[in-house]
């Protein structure tokens, strides 16, 4: 999403839109803040004068943040698994190619990769919760800050046999494009609007406003869309494309 340092120093999709938002508002001055996520929320809740890029809409951030149309959609958390495997999870995938993972939760023989302080939304949590409360052993809990890199690590040297992530996750962590193989969530597989957003601050009206005549606009999406895409592996971009096609006016 956002890369602050390394080799692949500024080149996520949120990099790109905080790019494109200051070059279109020269009338604003920026100021950057890189900090953990429960952070970030924590400031937004005591209503400094913040906006910020990547929170998705929910009815508990209403209460604090504002948002405003989307600027793109992503695809959602999902399951990855070895690409080797695909063959012993295929009783488990719908008509459609997706995985249905209430059924392959209940298989104890598949162990499952999950970090510990992550929340995967409120259906994938309701599924896992009863089953990491009741200590089940084929659950592998990962406590690393670097919790999808070090999953991902342990999923590709048979720790365990599948995990939780984004795909874009997959196709920046991955040691190969081969080497994993991403399966969307049966009853889980709706885009998610990605959304600028700011803090419910008088400070913020004039901001707020202005980055919402950016949002939902061909320049906002095509240049999402463009870095979005990089990190996706090769051979989710065509069904990520027919999905956008289904929603009115966010292809570019």
């Amino acid at each position: 999403m956002a890369m602050s340092q390394g080799a692949y120093a500024h080149q996520g999709y949120i990099d790109a839109l905080f790019r494109f938002v200051q070059e279109s508002l020269p009338q604003h001055a920026f100021h950057e803040e890189i900090v953990p996520w429960t952070r970030a929320m924590t400031m937004a809740q005591r209503g400094g004068p913040y906006c910020l890029i990547s929170a998705f809409q929910t009815p508990e951030r209403e209460a604090f943040l504002r948002f405003t149309a989307p600027y793109g959609y992503l695809l959602p958390i999902g399951v990855v698994i070895r690409g080797s495997d695909q063959e012993r999870f295929s009783p488990y995938l719908s008509k459609t190619g997706n995985l249905q993972l209430a059924e392959l939760l209940a298989k104890q023989e598949f162990g499952m990769g999950i970090a510990s302080s992550r929340s995967y939304g409120p259906k994938i949590d309701g599924l896992l919760q009863p089953l990491v409360a009741a200590g089940a052993k084929y659950i592998h809990r990962a406590h690393q800050d670097e919790s999808t890199r070090f999953l991902l690590s342990m999923l590709e040297s048979k720790r365990f046999d599948y995990m939780l992530a984004y795909p874009s996750e997959v196709g920046f962590y991955a040691t190969s494009s081969t080497a994993l193989r991403f399966y969307p969530i049966e009853g889980n597989n709706d885009l998610l609007p990605g959304r600028f957003s700011c803090t419910r601050n008088p400070q913020t009206d004039r901001v707020f406003a202005d980055v919402s005549s950016l949002a939902n606009t061909r320049k906002s999406r095509a240049v999402f869309l463009s870095a979005y895409e990089r990190w996706l592996p090769k051979y989710l971009i065509a069904a990520y494309r027919q999905r956008l096609a289904e929603f009115p006016g966010a292809s570019p």
